[in-house]
């Protein structure tokens, strides 16, 4: 695991996280921004919600996340899904309680 991309993207999060998308108009959700901790430019998956547009490292998001932060690929699917299900006005404090979760298991 990864913990100092973790760190960064616990302690970043923006205060409002979109929903089912990577990254839209109306910001990000928390795979798009650990994207963007990942050092990604945000032109490889704006508008996208499965995968990474990237000539060496494309493919699936979650897969690509996985890969990245050294995470099992049960723990993406669960940030993605916890992002997606809990209240917009909530999301960023939900997601950022899960990641650090992960960090003290890690």
């Amino acid at each position: 695991m990864n913990l100092g991309r973790l760190e960064r993207v616990r302690d970043t999060l923006p205060q409002r996280l979109n929903a089912g998308m990577l990254l839209g108009d109306g910001g990000f959700c928390v795979m798009g921004w650990m994207m963007v901790c990942a050092g990604y430019h945000e032109i490889t998956y704006y508008s996208s919600t499965l995968a990474i547009l990237h000539p060496q490292h494309g493919g699936s998001v979650i897969d690509f996340l996985a890969r990245e932060y050294e995470l099992n690929r049960d723990a993406v699917v669960h940030l993605a899904r916890l992002n997606d299900e809990t209240p917009i006005e909530q999301r960023t404090d939900v997601v950022r309680a899960a990641i650090a979760e992960l960090i003290d298991a890690g």
